[in-house]
């Protein structure tokens, strides 16, 4: 009815079973910092479910049978450490009863340099957190009071100075407000202004309240990257250090992607036109530089797979695109033999009018471009 290692509720305390022995089993609290395992009869303990004062509940501590601590790291190196050391005291077969739990004590003491205090607090978390190798890991995961903010009261948080001059400031109330005085008025702007600018503003109005202030004794630019960092979100600190323009267009999150709209290959066609970085030279004289080609590419969305291509020397216009649309939606068989390329219909199987094609101003700009929209619809 009963297993080893189960939690149970009752009398709202919470206790693990450690052993089970016939009409009895032996148990511990799991909340009470210097309990010892007990024995408790089976037969009170299923009266107690009958008059519904006992439950089984969740282990708080399943997760430490999953964990694997790295190979060489600190934790395992202190959990193994810690293991070796209660073995003695865990293998007694009734290490419930205290004279034969002292006895091992007091041999673990005589070979290893510990305390009883010691054997007993590892022996406790041993059988509270479920009586495996891993419940002896340190707790590093409550240490440095993560999500809290650390009050500086007679000296400046963090490590001490080793080799800069000086003890460091302290930053207090009043410090915390001049940094924030100095961010949001010259580094949350979308004037381009530093993180270093904007101490150097700190410093003058610092130095304006405190005069006789040493400068190895000035809250340096780090206690104030540390300020700003932990003060202020970066999405809005991003959207205030530049334009609205720049922001919509640049910096702002995407809340979709391409395909967000597209139902399959041949929905929609891009196409872009990019000066190429490289200088084209004439085949009849090649020390005259004719100059730099504009290489337009249509894109189908869904595949990313290339529709079709244009290289020339004309700037983005409708007449220039039209090129590339041409190549776009038609097979492309008889250009590669052109090319000297020996390509079958399904290799560059992108043949058609797509449902839309997608382009800036330049591409499209003119009256023929309606011709395009009409047969679109029509296809």
């Amino acid at each position: 009815m009963f297993q080893i290692n189960e939690v149970l509720s009752f009398d709202q305390r919470r206790y693990r079973i450690l052993q089970l022995m016939g009409e009895h089993l032996v148990w511990i609290d799991i909340d009470d910092k210097s309990a010892f395992p007990e024995i408790a009869s089976t037969d009170e303990l299923r009266s107690a479910i009958e008059d519904e004062v006992l439950d089984r509940v969740q282990d708080p501590f399943s997760e430490l049978t999953f964990l694997n601590p790295a190979e060489g790291s600190t934790a395992k190196t202190k959990r193994d450490r810690n293991y070796a050391l209660i073995k003695p005291l865990l293998d007694l077969p009734d290490f419930y009863d205290p004279e034969s739990r002292g006895a091992a004590i007091n041999t673990i003491l005589t070979s290893n340099e510990t305390t009883k205090q010691t054997i007993y607090r590892l022996a406790r978390r041993y059988w509270q957190r479920g009586q495996v190798p891993n419940a002896l890991l340190p707790d590093y995961k409550n240490s440095g009071a993560k999500g809290q903010r650390r009050l500086a009261r007679d000296k400046k948080l963090g490590r001490p100075r080793k080799y800069t001059p000086g003890v460091g400031a302290k930053v207090d109330e009043f410090t915390e407000r001049l940094f924030r005085i100095a961010i949001d008025r010259y580094l949350l702007k979308d004037q381009g202004h530093s993180l270093p600018y904007a101490h150097r503003r700190f410093e003058k109005m610092y130095l304006n309240y405190f005069p006789d202030t040493p400068s190895e004794e000035l809250p340096s630019n780090w206690q104030m990257m540390h300020f700003y960092k932990r003060e202020y979100q970066q999405a809005d600190t991003l959207k205030k250090r530049v334009s609205a323009i720049e922001y919509n267009k640049d910096v702002r999150p995407l809340r979709s992607t391409a395909n967000t709209q597209v139902l399959g290959p041949g929905f929609r066609y891009e196409i872009e036109a990019t000066i190429a970085d490289i200088y084209l030279v004439s085949d009849s004289e090649r020390g005259n530089i004719v100059g730099r080609p504009v290489v337009y590419m249509v894109v189908d969305v869904f595949s990313r797979m290339v529709a079709g291509f244009y290289i020339g020397f004309e700037t983005p216009s409708y007449a220039a695109a039209m090129q590339a649309l041409f190549m776009a939606v038609t097979e492309k068989t008889s250009y590669c033999k052109e090319m000297e390329f020996d390509v079958d219909i399904n290799d560059w199987p992108s043949v058609g009018v797509p449902d839309a094609v997608l382009a800036d101003r330049a591409n499209c700009l003119g009256t023929r471009s309606k011709i395009l929209r009409a047969i679109s619809l029509s296809g």
